[in-house]
């Protein structure tokens, strides 16, 4: 029978994911926090990730598989809230993996917070394809509001960190299925300026794995991110209220500088411009803007030959910084 007093509603969205979807499922079947229904939906695969879940189901009857045509991941999503009865609901990527006290640290930091906050979200480590721990994401801890969610670049950064409350849904209603990316960034917005429970709220602990540009991955289509977050900044960051909306544009710009995306990152540039250069040189983020925007074309190539390099060395060896990485993740 399955667990009538859940706490929290599981929700994988699953699309070809053969080769990790075990892995993930199994670090939602260790959580510490046991008062959970978790429900996968296979979004069309065409490998055998559903035989995987159907597997894992038949020893544990808190899984439900449900299979739908390819949609995309907040259609997925939205099969899986429309069966959701617990009061809070977490998201889990198929090639991602949660650590043991994952949903025992969530909920007990969004019942410790102030009653204005909707969602709690953990630290992230960064993995290899393979597995390997290589990184650590930096991410604020305490309150955030709708201001420091645009200024920051969504905080929590990908879908696997949150706890949210099922009333957020409730109010606002679902993902929307129409868009090719930043998806869940949208559905933040949304409830950082619209809900009753608008503040997130972040929590100083690596508890969530995130499979990093794995083949095929969502992310790793730059130009779809990018079209998507020009869209929701021209909508959200005319509502900031507390921070000037210039600095909305400022990671966004840098980000779009280092993929060779310069005609977007050069007008974003603009808008976060508007900000002031004394308001971007106080922080290493618009210092490193300033430093794209003024290089010029040719000096811009310079600095991503030199970023790319850098960033061979380092997961290039992903054994020695695996090893660091997970000492530091366990003292934070």
């Amino acid at each position: 029978m399955r667990n009538q007093s859940a706490l929290v509603t599981v929700i994988t969205p699953a699309y070809n994911v053969e080769p990790w979807i075990g892995e993930a499922i199994d670090s939602v079947l260790q959580q510490s926090e046991g008062r959970f229904e978790y429900i996968v939906v296979d979004d069309g695969s065409t490998d055998a990730t559903a035989d995987v879940v159907r597997a894992r189901a038949a020893t544990d009857d808190r899984i439900r598989l449900v299979q739908v045509p390819n949609g995309g991941s907040g259609a997925a999503r939205n099969v899986a809230l429309e069966q959701a009865r617990a009061p809070f609901v977490a998201f889990l990527d198929g090639d991602d993996r949660w650590g043991p006290q994952f949903l025992r640290c969530q909920l007990d930091a969004i019942a410790a917070a102030p009653p204005e906050v909707g969602v709690s979200f953990c630290h992230t480590r960064v993995m290899t394809e393979g597995g390997q721990v290589v990184g650590l994401r930096w991410q604020p801890a305490g309150p955030c509001d709708a201001d420091r969610i645009l200024v920051e670049n969504n905080p929590p950064h990908h879908g696997s960190s949150l706890l949210i409350r099922r009333s957020c849904f409730d109010e606002l209603g679902f993902f929307d299925p129409g868009m090719r990316s930043a998806v869940d960034f949208e559905m933040w917005l949304r409830i950082a300026t619209r809900s009753s429970t608008p503040l997130f709220w972040g929590v100083r602990r690596y508890q969530v794995d995130m499979r990093l540009m794995r083949t095929g991955c969502i992310s790793a289509d730059r130009g779809a991110r990018f079209e998507a977050l020009d869209r929701l900044l021209a909508q959200y960051a005319p509502k900031m209220n507390r921070l000037p909306p210039g600095l909305a544009y400022l990671r966004p710009a840098v980000f779009a500088y280092r993929d060779g995306f310069d005609e977007l990152a050069c007008r974003w540039a603009g808008e976060a411009l508007t900000a002031g250069t004394t308001e971007l040189a106080r922080s290493v983020w618009g210092q490193s803007l300033l430093a794209w925007h003024k290089a010029g074309p040719a000096g811009r190539e310079r600095l991503r030959a030199a970023r790319t390099g850098t960033r061979s060395a380092l997961y290039g060896g992903a054994t020695v910084a695996s090893r660091a990485v997970r000492h530091l993740g366990r003292l934070v």
